[in-house]
């Protein structure tokens, strides 16, 4: 039977071949003239610091297309006998497909644009369609890919391939160089710029895989360093033949802003990150990058609060409040403590960090001082000139101060998605290891796998 339909389907493509070589040598089929304008770059400089150099003027031009004469071929293809045959045997064959006169024609239409907008079609390429039309229509897995332009990371190696179809690049002069169509009309598209370019391609079924996974890939680089990693824009693309969303352009909504923290992977953090990203994408909760996960814990409260605090720009003090609050939703128990709040946070956070290279005396300073203004925002307050100053001597930028309890918000979310321990069961080990050094080592035990992701 698949014998006769791949039969069936080959038929069906020498028709609308045929179709389309009379229609063109008759004069009944032209294409049309289409009129457009792009960027054309004219200087384009890449750095550590990002795209750091960019101009481009427009540039007319004009394009032969097939697009109305695509529409009328399609339009006509249930008057072919070939491919009332072809449904005759799909239908006969998978009972189960809702709608095969659709996804036939969806074969169609791939097969006329493939005709009209290509000089000389091979025959391996009308097999490879059949396949793939086959394989869609058993509900089987076929390339689903993005290719996202993304901001807050910016890389010092061309390119760090990270494996199983995931790759982040450099921006190349060739991605800015873009229709206005694509941007919407509006030029502000190309600022801010993209800092790097990340291309995932997985085996699907369906289109939301894809989606799910760029959501993923920024969750995992967001937990790498600290940076408010996230997309610009996003192309999908696809193999699929009877898929409708298997393409499309999606746009952040805040693509206009740029990002507020931005770190750079160096050559040595090429290693890291592929080591890294194998690691926790085993572990990380998918309630971390998937929005249809209506259960969530206390890890995914806690990364909740270290994205609004990265990528949600604002004044300082509801920043470093977010990301107290981060802190607080892994070391603090859900009943019980309503007292000394402040101390009892840095000196759990200063114990577990300590263990993994951190200044436990520093990071209780920081937690301290963080702690304050925490509590002066949430009641009302705003750092004064004079608090301000205070911070600017301690930390030469209260920003730092900030950054640095963001990166022990981040160390100790990697912790918790490693550790297998019940939330209660963790505090109250790191609460025994401080007199006790027996619990001090069973502590270290339970994410000695994380040292190494956290340098």
């Amino acid at each position: 039977m698949e014998k006769t339909i791949y039969d069936k389907l080959l038929q069906l493509s020498a028709a609308i071949k045929k179709a389309i070589d009379d229609g063109i040598s008759t004069g009944s089929l032209q294409p049309e003239l289409t009129a457009g304008r792009r960027w054309k770059v004219d200087k384009f400089e890449y750095t550590d610091g990002g795209i750091t150099a960019f101009g481009a003027t427009g540039e007319d031009y004009s394009k032969k297309t097939w697009t109305w004469a695509s529409v009328g071929v399609a339009e006509s293809l249930n008057k072919f006998n070939e491919y009332n045959v072809a449904l005759d045997h799909l239908s006969g064959t998978f009972t189960n497909r809702k709608d095969l006169e659709t996804d036939l024609k969806s074969f169609g239409r791939k097969v006329i644009r493939l005709y009209l907008n290509s000089p000389h079609v091979e025959e391996s390429e009308i097999d490879n369609l059949i396949t793939i039309f086959q394989k869609n229509l058993r509900g089987e897995p076929v390339t689903y890919g993005a290719t996202i332009e993304l901001t807050g990371v910016v890389l010092q190696s061309d390119r760090i391939n990270i494996g199983d179809g995931i790759l982040i690049r450099h921006p190349k002069k060739d991605d800015m160089e873009k229709d206005f169509t694509e941007c919407a009309g509006n030029p502000r598209m190309f600022f801010p710029h993209p800092s790097a370019i990340l291309n995932i391609e997985i085996l699907s079924d369906q289109v939301y895989e894809i989606q799910k996974k760029v959501e993923q890939a920024l969750a995992i680089l967001r937990l790498f360093r600290v940076g408010s990693v996230k997309y610009l824009s996003y192309q999908v693309y696809s193999e699929s033949i009877t898929d409708v969303m298997a393409s499309g352009h999606l746009r952040s909504g805040d693509r206009f802003l740029a990002a507020h923290e931005k770190y750079l992977l160096k050559f040595e953090d090429d290693l890291k990150l592929t080591n890294f990203w194998f690691k926790v994408i085993e572990l990380i909760p998918q309630s971390f990058y998937d929005a249809t996960v209506t259960s969530i814990d206390h890890t995914t409260i806690a990364y909740n609060r270290y994205t609004d605090a990265l990528l949600h720009n604002g004044v300082l003090e509801r920043r470093i409040t977010n990301a107290i609050m981060g802190l607080e939703a892994l070391f603090f128990k859900a009943d019980g403590e309503a007292q000394e709040l402040s101390y009892r946070l840095r000196l759990r956070v200063g114990k577990l960090l300590g263990l993994v290279g951190f200044d436990p005396h520093e990071v209780s300073k920081r937690i301290k001082d963080a702690y304050e203004i925490r509590s002066t925002f949430t009641h009302g307050g705003h750092l004064d000139d004079k608090k301000k100053n205070k911070l600017k001597i301690k930390y030469d930028n209260p920003n730092n101060l900030f950054l640095s309890v963001l990166d022990y918000l981040r160390s100790s979310l990697i912790i918790n998605i490693i550790i297998d321990n019940e939330k209660d069961e963790f505090i109250d080990l790191i609460d025994g290891s401080l007199l006790d050094t027996k619990m001090e080592s069973q502590l270290t035990s339970t994410f000695s796998s994380a040292m190494e992701l956290l340098g």
